[in-house]
């Protein structure tokens, strides 16, 4: 369990972690952050006592209502996770949240920005509020957590802005067989693999890059993981790119391959090919051809959902940049002349 308090510290203890009873959400909802504090017992957020409230982020809290109650979403999401993790589990989780507290002081509190402390908190807040809803998950026959790395790496030329890091990779958290750390090791290779590729892998430019995941399929035997991987080079446009990650798990770890899902020679290249230029509607166009003929080649394009094979094109495959993702699914009753016979799809 972690040690100090919130307040001092900005590291969460889960014995502070409490929800605001209605009445005291009301109050703090109506009256403001002076009033209240002349009235010691209602001068509590949702997490710490806004009467010892010290540091520029503690009065940010306390003097926001919304934040407040995100605060205190935030604590209730993270201790209903941790009874549901292994030791090592708890561990990790706990290092996540640690991490992310320290970044988003220097995010949004140490240094300036367009936009105010608690606009930028309450962005913050959103998106950690949306990770930890996967940070105790069953799926299949594993229960599935995160590993969250937060850095704020280098400054935006001419304004200053601090660059944020955010990297998130799915684990097994138990059962954890020798297979099963296999896997979780090979998904934290990949996604070291992919914060070397940061701005064309030149290390002197800095930049805000985000690699976040979706687990799409959890069987005994497979696992298959959108990686979404979205960067902003110091001054450029912002580049997205969804590669999924396959894995077989037995009888040995490997990465999926098309022949794990498809006959060869039944033909299920060219079944694809025209499906999907037909349903993207740029069937005999020669600019996006190539791209679509790539595309739907290619496991990392696979997501393996219950309806169908969902096929992602990444921005400029198929259509114009300015498009971004697009998407296809294929119905697993469409595809059944071309599958194997050990395809890993969920029946």
């Amino acid at each position: 369990m972690l040690t100090h308090s919130f307040a001092h510290s900005l590291i969460y203890e889960t014995s502070m972690w409490r929800i605001l009873t209605v009445a005291n959400r009301r109050w703090v909802a109506v009256i403001s952050l002076f009033l209240a504090c002349a009235v010691p017992s209602l001068c509590v957020a949702a997490s710490f006592d806004c009467g010892k409230a010290k540091t520029r982020f503690e009065r940010t809290i306390c003097a926001d209502p919304e934040l407040s109650a995100q605060d205190a979403a935030m604590g209730k999401r993270y201790d209903d996770a941790l009874p549901l993790l292994s030791d090592a589990g708890k561990t990790i989780l706990r290092t996540g949240q640690e991490q992310w507290l320290k970044v988003v002081n220097v995010l949004c509190v140490a240094n300036k920005r367009d936009e105010s402390p608690s606009a930028c908190l309450q962005r913050q807040y959103a998106d950690r509020l949306d990770n930890l809803r996967s940070a105790a998950v069953p799926m299949g026959p594993f229960v599935l957590s995160r590993s969250d790395t937060y850095t704020s790496i280098g400054k935006e030329t001419g304004t200053g802005r601090p660059f944020e890091q955010h990297t998130s990779v799915p684990r097994i958290d138990h059962p954890l067989s020798p297979l099963a750390e296999q896997w979780n090791a090979a998904m934290v290779r990949w996604a070291a693999a992919q914060r070397v590729k940061q701005c064309f892998g030149d290390t002197q430019t800095p930049g805000d890059q985000f690699l976040d995941f979706k687990v799409q399929s959890a069987m005994p035997g497979f696992i298959n993981v959108e990686m979404t991987h979205t960067e902003e080079c110091d001054g450029q446009a912002a580049a997205e790119e969804l590669t999924n990650v396959s894995y077989l798990l037995q009888p040995a770890l490997h990465p999926l391959a098309a022949a794990d899902v498809f006959k060869p020679g039944s033909g299920w290249e060219t079944f694809l090919d025209r499906r999907a230029s037909k349903a993207l509607g740029v069937d005999g166009e020669i600019l996006f051809a190539d791209g679509v003929n790539k595309r739907v080649r290619d496991p990392q394009a696979w997501s393996f959902t219950p309806q169908g094979l969902l096929v992602t094109f990444n921005p400029g495959d198929a259509t114009a940049i300015a498009t971004g993702f697009v998407h296809i699914t294929v119905p697993w009753t469409d595809l059944t002349h071309f599958l194997a016979t050990n395809a890993p799809i969920a029946h």
